[in-house]
């Protein structure tokens, strides 16, 4: 025990020793599982490399196959093939042409979207001006019917504007 205490480096050394020899094991205990990892991942490396020129080959052969029957296919099959072919022509142009009277549609909605978003916002605008003119006017006789303020010709001007211009708009989308 006294030799201990008399001699402080010894034991910091035989410590520093010590964290050495177990970070020795486990660093090579993880380089080996890093190992282990790097061959399972090589052969699976090797595993797709010999699966993709199998596949290649595989091509290959199709191919091979494909231009010696169309070499020796017959007219009928050549004219069925000529017609797919136009069909699918046929079917991609029904197809942009489909989508370009929808976006045409869904531009016009839009359209149509807004201007009733406006006349919405120009009604309510009129109907508070009529209230803060009538609220004004004590005298005059208003009458109300299902909770719409009904007193002058500019809004039924503006609704006949209204239903014109959707009118015309949704003729639009079905032209």
């Amino acid at each position: 025990m006294t030799w201990r205490l008399a001699h402080p480096e010894v034991a910091v050394l035989a410590g520093i020793v010590s964290v050495f020899v177990c970070e020795a094991t486990i660093h090579r205990s993880e380089r080996k599982g890093l190992q282990r990892e790097r061959r399972q991942l090589q052969q699976q490396l090797n595993q797709s490399a010999y699966s993709i020129n199998q596949l290649q080959n595989s091509l290959s052969n199709v191919q091979a196959e494909l231009h010696r029957r169309d070499i020796i296919g017959t007219p009928a099959a050549r004219e069925l093939l000529k017609r797919q072919e136009e069909a699918v022509i046929a079917q991609s142009a029904a197809l942009d042409d489909r989508t370009n009277r929808q976006d045409r549609m869904f531009l016009a909605m839009e359209r149509l979207l807004t201007f009733q978003t406006e006349q919405t916002a120009s009604i309510q605008q009129h109907l508070a001006d009529l209230l803060a003119q009538l609220a004004s006017e004590p005298r005059q006789v208003v009458t109300m019917n299902d909770s719409v303020l009904v007193q002058n010709q500019e809004e039924e001007k503006m609704r006949n504007q209204f239903r014109s211009t959707s009118d015309a708009l949704i003729a639009e989308l079905f032209d």
